[in-house]
């Protein structure tokens, strides 16, 4: 009975160190929106917009703000994810958008959500590319210009970054995910006294 008792006890501590807790919310974003300044096309174009992941980190979706033409959706967005523009993981992927305004060049704007499939990524810069922007009346998209702390690649120009008078020309985005928090050896020290402790007072009270 005390060796079952005490074996419990090894694997809950074991079972707890293996576990590394997970914080879900927003990994980078180039906030804040403008929506009425100017937008680069990503239908026919792509526009790619660097980030930073500080931790390794679990990349799980991204938003971005897009102008469509009145009364438009849009259907679908190609993103990509990688170490330069326009590279690495891609994807086509349906969009949920969420009606903003109007704003004062007449554009419908929204703020469109996708869902990326669980991409594992190492601190350091990435690219967060989109393109080939669809929607059902077979208009263009664009995406908001907001002139964040990213830089901005577009597939025509290049870098754009302080090009056409638009300061850095990056664009409105977040990037979702789980930050992944290795605790500290101290935490395992005291998880390790505490659960040494209570094994001594369940077997004081066994022998009793």
């Amino acid at each position: 009975m005390k060796k079952a008792i005490l074996g419990v006890l090894f694997l809950f501590l074991i079972g707890t160190m293996a576990a590394v807790p997970a914080f879900a919310g927003t990994l980078y974003t180039n906030g804040p929106a403008n929506d009425n300044f100017e937008a680069w096309s990503i239908s026919g174009y792509a526009v790619s917009d660097s980030f930073t992941i500080s931790t390794t980190s679990t990349v799980t979706g991204a938003t971005f703000d897009a102008w469509l033409y009145p009364g438009d959706t849009l259907s679908s967005v190609g993103w990509s994810i990688g170490t330069s523009p326009f590279g690495g993981t891609s994807a086509t992927v349906i969009t949920t958008g969420v009606f903003d305004f109007t704003n004062g060049s007449g554009y419908d704007v929204y703020t469109e959500s996708i869902t990326i499939p669980s991409l594992v990524l190492a601190n350091g810069t990435y690219w967060f590319s989109l393109q080939n922007a669809i929607g059902p009346n077979g208009d263009g998209a664009f995406w908001d210009i907001n002139n964040g702390p990213s830089v901005a690649w577009e597939s025509l120009y290049g870098n754009v970054n302080g090009k056409l008078e638009l300061g850095s020309n990056s664009e409105t985005f977040q990037i979702m995910g789980n930050t992944t928090v290795t605790p500290e050896p101290g935490s395992f020290l005291l998880l390790g006294t505490g659960l040494a402790t209570l094994a001594g007072l369940i077997r004081s009270k066994i022998q009793a």
